[in-house]
C-alpha cells in the first residue's frame, strides 16, 4: 500500500503535539531545538512510523551548480522538506522567501511533494503568509516537468489549553508558468 500524503501530515502532527507533550519530552527542550537537531530525532520517528525512511534522497535542483539537491526525507514515493521556527526566531526560517530551493526541489520531484513547517514561536503565521507559498519560484530558461506540492504548517494556537493545528495547503504548479 502507498504512503499518501495525509498518512505522513497525521505522522508529524502527532511527533508535533509529542514534542509540546511535558510528559513526552521530559527534561529536553526539544521545543527549542534548531532543525539540524530536531532532524536527527525526526528521521528516527519516520523509522518508526512508517518501517522505512531515506534521508537526503538525490533529486534535481535546476539552481544548483552540479544540478542536484537532496530532500531531507522519502516516505514511500512521497518526498519531504522540513523547516523549524524556534520560539526567539523571525519568521524567516519558514517562509516562503527562505524556503525557495526546498520549494523547486518538491517541484522538480516526479513524485507527490511535503513541505513540512513546525513553528515553536507564540507568534504563529497567518493565513495569508502560508498562502504566499502559491508565488513559487521561476525555474529559469528550459522546459521544465513540475509538479504539485503540499504545504503542511503545524503551529500553537493556545499553549494553555494545548490546541496545535494544521494549516495545509496544495500548491499546485500552472502550465506555461516560467
Amino acid at each position: 500500500m502507498a504512503i499518501t500524503i495525509k498518512q505522513v501530515r497525521e505522522a508529524f502532527q502527532l511527533l508535533y503535539e509529542s514534542i509540546h507533550d511535558r510528559e513526552f519530552r521530559k527534561t529536553l527542550d526539544l521545543n527549542n531545538w534548531s532543525e539540524k537537531e530536531v532532524l536527527p530525532l525526526v528521521r528516527t520517528f519516520l523509522l518508526g512510523y512508517f518501517g522505512h525512511c531515506y534521508p537526503e534522497v538525490s533529486v534535481r535542483l535546476q539552481s544548483s551548480v552540479s544540478g542536484w539537491g537532496r530532500v531531507d526525507f522519502q516516505i514511500g514515493g512521497v518526498a519531504v522538506e522540513f523547516a523549524v521556527r524556534r520560539p526567539g526566531d523571525r519568521k524567516g526560517p519558514i517562509s516562503s522567501k527562505v524556503n525557495t530551493t526546498e520549494m523547486i526541489k518538491l517541484m522538480m520531484y516526479q513524485g507527490a511533494g511535503l513541505l513540512v513547517l513546525f513553528d515553536f514561536s507564540a507568534n504563529p503565521f497567518g493565513e495569508e503568509d502560508i498562502e504566499r507559498f502559491r508565488d513559487y519560484p521561476s525555474l529559469g530558461r528550459g522546459n521544465f516537468r513540475r509538479t504539485a506540492f503540499n504545504v503542511a504548517y503545524y503551529y500553537v494556537e493556545s499553549a494553555r489549553r494545548r490546541d496545535y493545528r494544521c494549516i495545509s495547503r496544495n500548491i499546485r504548479v500552472r502550465n506555461g508558468a516560467a
